[in-house]
């Protein structure tokens, strides 16, 4: 964990002023097994970990294109590596048939989600659900994984060098089983999540841990104790795993003078599209109050959301043809940014306790701090900032106090955010 780092500071150095890099088209593959391929509790197909990590890309207009058409359900590495030195062709949702080499070949991002049938299609019994512990079969099943993904890897930067890979670390599949069994299937699951990394490590990829996000309630998300596949919501976790560790490597260049200390900050949520295009990034303003339409935006665009039509929340301040519209009925709706009394209050600027609770509930943060400030004890939000200590987002003032209706800045906005989507932890 981070020590505590004094966020709100009053004097700072600032940074020179450069200018903003332009956004480009992202085409997104995503190979692997049946979790690549969207496969439901019921056996059926719907929408993947990849599908909703793609309509999210769309909304911030940066995706160029998307295609699961090689991800097929029961896939090993092997079967993914087979594909690749074979070029196999395969049809896409519209009939149109492409080889997988020429499809990789113009991919600048891909997702790789395989690597969980090669060891438990060894040690589990389909019928009987019986787990066999062979210590030998276990460990030529991860030399496996490890061989065959640094060789896909490795395939993949043949076809194109600068594309951007992630590699997806599992969840536990197995929640309902009986706690004996329970820590065998996570003793498993460890060894074959460390193999993927150092795999990923090899190859210059970027591994994607799912499992601590998915466990926690992992029940929840496999609801049919006899299927390894998740519900919708347990996809979306996925596919926040994913956009948290979304990086494209981009040199982002800002246009604007911010302050060193949310320098990286800025860049980290500039190169995601995470701050809005309406600031253009040749004024963000970083010592402007940051207003609440303009927190909500950025809100939104760090979390990947369900894809239901949008509930209208009935602001009379917020009709549906104003820009952030959407964004603002999105986080009503999950109780994360919220008006009074029939009014959004869109020019509102934020203070450090709704900028806490905000950023508190959009992540699920939880805990507790030690930490007493002098100006929280009978403050509505005074649990929130304790979580928000807790976490290592933010600290108080020299006085001992937090000013939880001070209002917050863009550039302190900024370095809570991207450090609760874990881009610097």
């Amino acid at each position: 964990m981070k020590k505590y780092i004094l966020l709100f500071i009053v004097l700072f150095l600032i940074a020179p002023s450069v200018s903003l890099a332009n956004n480009k088209q992202i085409h997104y593959v995503s190979l692997g097994d049946s979790l690549a391929a969207g496969q439901t509790p019921n056996k059926q197909f719907d929408l993947s970990y990849g599908d909703y990590l793609a309509n999210h890309l769309k909304e911030i207009d940066a995706l160029g294109s998307f295609d699961k058409r090689f991800a097929v359900s029961g896939y090993t590495t092997k079967n993914v590596l087979d594909d690749m030195i074979a070029n196999i062709e395969r049809p896409d949702v519209s009939g149109n048939s492409a080889s997988i080499q020429d499809v990789l070949a113009n991919a600048t991002y891909i997702t790789i989600s395989a690597g969980a049938n090669d060891l438990l299609q060894k040690v589990i019994d389909d019928k009987t659900g019986s787990i066999t512990i062979d210590l030998g079969i276990i460990e030529d099943a991860l030399k496996e994984v490890h061989l065959n993904t640094s060789q896909i890897i490795a395939e993949i930067k043949k076809m194109q060098p600068n594309a951007v890979i992630h590699v997806m670390g599992y969840y536990n599949p197995l929640p309902h089983l009986p706690e004996r069994q329970q820590l065998i299937v996570k003793m498993l699951l460890h060894s074959l999540n460390q193999t993927l990394q150092q795999a990923a490590n090899h190859g210059d990829a970027i591994y994607v841990s799912t499992a601590e996000a998915f466990n926690e309630n992992a029940k929840a998300y496999l609801p049919n104790p006899l299927d390894i596949h998740p519900n919708r919501e347990g996809y979306l976790v996925i596919a926040n795993r994913f956009w948290q560790a979304f990086n494209m490597n981009d040199q982002v260049i800002l246009n604007d003078q911010v302050p060193v200390w949310a320098e990286k900050e800025i860049a980290f949520l500039t190169a995601k599209g995470i701050i809005p295009a309406e600031y253009e990034l040749n004024d963000f303003g970083s010592e402007e109050p940051i207003k609440r339409l303009h927190a909500a935006s950025m809100i939104k665009r760090s979390l990947i959301f369900d894809l239901m039509p949008i509930k209208d929340p009935g602001y009379i301040d917020m009709k549906k043809d104003m820009p952030g519209y959407g964004d603002v009925a999105k986080l009503s709706e999950h109780g994360i940014l919220t008006g009074e009394n029939g009014y959004f209050y869109p020019e509102r600027t934020l203070t450090r306790a709704e900028a806490a609770k905000i950023i508190v509930d959009a992540f699920h943060l939880k805990g507790a701090s030690d930490v007493i400030f002098s100006d929280t004890e009978e403050h509505w939000a005074k649990a929130f900032i304790s979580i928000l200590a807790a976490n290592d987002l933010a600290a108080g003032y020299p006085d001992g106090s937090f000013k939880p209706d001070q209002t917050i800045n863009k550039a302190e906005f900024s370095y809570m955010l991207a450090h609760a989507m874990g881009g610097f932890s």
